[in-house]
Order: C-alpha cells, then structure tokens, then sequence
C-alpha cells in the first residue's frame, strides 16, 4: 500500500518538474538581425582591372571658329584603357541571402579623348593639329554595396548594388600632339610628345558614384572566394570649373577641361575570412 503512495508520489513530481521546466524555457532572443548564428562578419582584400570612360557634359573650347576656313572637332574614347584596384573588405553576411560590404579602395583610372583643329587656306592649303589628351586619376573609394544571394548553396551566384564616395589623391595629363602641313602639294606629318603634367588643380576633390553588378563566391572551408562584375557612375561633374583656364600650359597646348562625370567598369577577385566561431579551438565558424 505504502509503495502504491510512493508510487503516486512520484508520479506527480515528475509531472510538476516537467511542467515548469516547459513553461520556464525562453528560446534565444533575436534582433532584426536575428540571433548570434544567424549572422557573420568576414574580413579580407580584393582588387583587379578597371576601364574608365569620361561623359561630358557640356563642351568648352580655347579656340572659337571665327572663319569658315577652320574646325574644330573633340572626340572622348570608348573603354579601352585598362586601371587598375586593389583595397580590403568588410562583409556583414545576415538572415543567410542578406550582406552589406564596405570597401575602401585605391583606384587608378584611366581615359582620353582627342581634338582635331583644321585650317584651310588659299590654294586649299592646310594644317591639321591633333592632340591626344590621356588622363589618370588616382582616387581613395570607399562603397557601401548591398547584396542578395540568389541561390543558398557553396557556390552562391548575387546580385548587388551601392552608393560610394571618392577622394581624389592624384592627377596626371599627358598630351602626344601631331601635325599634319600641306604646303606647295607636300604632305609633311610632325610629331612632338609632351611631358606627364601634374593636373589635380584641374579636378574637384571629391566624387560621388553609384554601383551596380553581380558575381558568384564559393565557400572553401572557412575562407569565402569570390570574383564580381561591377558598373559605377559618378554622379557629380569632377572639373574644377574654377581652374579650368587658370593652367597655362594647359592653354598652350589649346585645352580646356568639359564638364564630366566619370563611367567605370571593374573586374575583380576577393578573398575574406569570417570572424564569428561556434567553436574557436576546432574553428567551426558560423554559418547562417
């Protein structure tokens, strides 16, 4: 009888202990960003190749047509010449699709353009002047992009897109003249090259840009490997308006900066590694 008691007894404590170990548990409290394994920072370096292309966007001139024997023609290239980057990164990878990067980046750009001057005499005499302007702007960007992760799987193809702000650390103009004379019917080309002349005074110190592209990473271990296609348009006009006929080599040599913006296309590669660990002696990192 006694053990039946005992037996009772027993019953309901454990059915008591139980009950309150279910109602006292609080599962682990998340954020907007949700709980510590549901996020990951990463850490690493990135660079590679960029081409450059410069959009005016209203035309200025040292020489003004006055005659109807001379022109005056200003062309700018396409992408075709090759900059190059290289910076760090810092990735906030949340809620598994969801990261923000922030990538401050030295940039070396490149572009030109050329401007044709013609004068026509008497007899149909000539002179053509050519001069091709190639610049280099050496710029300190600092992106924040935005990223979705289309697929969840070790090889993880994205979409992505920022806002950026670019300081101006350097300016370089080299100009390459030809000339073309045709007298007494003899055609007698004259080529003269110029010096790399110092031009950062003909720039404004500051651009802003806006960024668009995609790519893939893989998931080596614990290092994330990745290569992105980007597309950048600055948003402001990066000439110094109020230099731009304060430079007199620069008129000498019959220039006068445009209002432009600057297009950029990059190709680059990136390595980081996480920095958030379930297990920091094994080195099991998180994985959201």
């Amino acid at each position: 009888m006694h053990s039946r008691y005992i037996l009772v007894v027993i019953l309901i404590l454990s059915y008591s202990v139980g009950f309150s170990q279910r109602r006292s548990y609080k599962p682990p409290k998340k954020d907007f960003l949700g709980s510590f394994d549901d996020s990951q920072w990463w850490i690493g370096l990135h660079g590679g190749i960029n081409v450059a292309k410069a959009l005016p966007l209203k035309s200025y001139a040292i020489v003004e047509p006055i005659t109807g024997g001379f022109v005056a023609n200003k062309d700018y290239e396409g992408f075709r010449r090759i900059g190059v980057q290289a910076g760090a990164r810092l990735d906030f990878n949340f809620h598994t699709n969801f990261s923000t990067s922030f990538q401050p980046t030295y940039t070396n750009m490149n572009y030109g353009y050329k401007v044709n001057y013609q004068w026509t005499g008497q007899d149909n005499n000539t002179l053509d002047l050519q001069y091709n302007h190639r610049l280099t702007l050496n710029y300190l960007e600092m992106p924040l992009m935005f990223r979705f992760d289309i697929l969840r799987q070790q090889l993880k193809p994205y979409v992505q897109g920022g806002i950026g702000y670019g300081l101006l650390l350097k300016a370089d103009k080299y100009i390459e003249i030809e000339s073309r004379d045709a007298a007494s019917g003899a055609t007698n080309p004259i080529q003269n090259d110029s010096p790399i002349i110092g031009a950062k005074n003909l720039f404004i110190n500051s651009q802003f840009m806006w960024y668009v592209g995609g790519g893939f990473s893989y998931d080596a271990g614990n290092l994330r490997l990745g290569a992105e296609l980007n597309y950048k348009q600055g948003l402001n006009n990066i000439t110094n308006r109020q230099n731009r006929y304060s430079d007199q080599r620069m008129i000498g040599m019959l220039d006068a900066l445009d209002d432009m913006t600057l297009q950029n296309i990059t190709m680059e590669f990136y390595c980081v590694f996480p920095m958030k660990f379930l297990q920091t002696s094994s080195f099991r990192r998180v994985k959201p």
